[in-house]
């Protein structure tokens, strides 16, 4: 039944409510139905950095040095890593492709996380598959 005809039957008053609720299941809907991929069964921080984490090269979104490791505590994926000074920018590819694969501010297919290292340091990176957000702790705190 249409909503008018429906909100004739119930009176003024209840036009207003049907009205009402019909935008509050509209502007609830997309946030309700936004869907996630299933979690990951591997992260890798693929970026030009991967030789200094003992990949064959840099970009490789399957080499095993340079994946992440889960940890159901923080339910994040984590790891860190020993790495020289240098300029240097990576992304988060999932399940040993480019298929999915998250940058800067956790946008899907987005552009290159920057990493200035000033001197070599240890840097942990971490990624959140509930908000695709792909960090280290040189990059946020």
């Amino acid at each position: 039944m249409p909503v008018r005809e429906r909100a004739r039957q119930l009176g003024r008053g209840a036009l207003a409510a049907v009205v009402a609720v019909g935008a509050l299941s509209t502007a609830v809907a997309p946030a309700a139905r936004a869907s996630h991929t299933p979690q990951p069964s591997s992260v890798t921080i693929a970026g030009s950095l991967d030789t200094e984490l003992g990949c064959a090269a840099d970009w490789d979104p399957a080499c095993p040095d340079a994946q992440l490791a889960y940890d159901a505590n923080d339910d994040a994926w984590q790891r860190s890593w020993s790495l020289p000074a240098g300029a240097f920018d990576y992304k988060a590819a999932l399940n040993g492709g480019w298929a999915e694969n998250y940058g800067l501010g956790g946008v899907a297919n987005g552009p290159n996380v920057p990493l200035p290292l000033d001197a070599s340091a240890t840097v942990k990176f971490y990624y959140d598959h509930k908000s695709h957000w792909v960090t280290s702790d040189r990059n946020a705190t």
